[in-house]
Order: structure tokens, then C-alpha cells, then sequence
């Protein structure tokens, strides 16, 4: 055991967007927006573009710490880094 082998990256763009689509929009989606719609009525639309704004920017911001610090330990590796 002389050599540590690195973490091996196999994903891509496409396999990280949908890995993050599926965190973020999970199956509480598909429970929650029939009560949505009939509580918001034509409201409901722009709700949903706010927050596909949010989920953006998130996605964005993660995105960005991730390319800064390309190791192994997610969310845990940033805050030890930046607090």
C-alpha cells in the first residue's frame, strides 16, 4: 500500500445537470403541485420561474466552488475552506 490511487472522475456535464435536477426537484414535485396549482391558480408559473431562478443560482454558486476545489468531499471540503 505505497500509493494512494486518486478518485477516479468518470461523470460528465450531462450526468452532473441530471444528478442535480434530480436532488433538487425529488418526488415531492409530483405530490405537492396539484394542491399548488388550485391554491396559486395563474400565479403558480411565476412562483415556479422564481424559484428555478433560486435553484439557478444555487447550482451556479456550487458549480463554482466545485471547479475551485476539485476534491473529494463536497459541501464539507467548501465550508472547511471558506469558514
Amino acid at each position: 500500500m505505497a500509493s494512494n490511487p486518486a478518485l477516479a472522475r468518470k461523470l460528465g456535464t450531462t450526468d452532473a445537470v441530471v444528478i442535480g435536477l434530480g436532488s433538487m426537484i425529488g418526488a415531492g414535485i409530483f405530490s405537492a403541485f396539484a394542491p399548488a396549482a388550485a391554491a396559486a391558480g395563474s400565479g403558480l408559473l411565476v412562483g415556479l420561474t422564481i424559484a428555478a431562478v433560486v435553484a439557478y443560482c444555487n447550482a451556479t454558486s456550487s458549480a463554482q466552488l466545485a471547479a475551485q476545489y476539485p476534491t473529494s468531499g463536497g459541501a464539507y471540503v467548501y465550508g472547511r475552506e471558506r469558514l
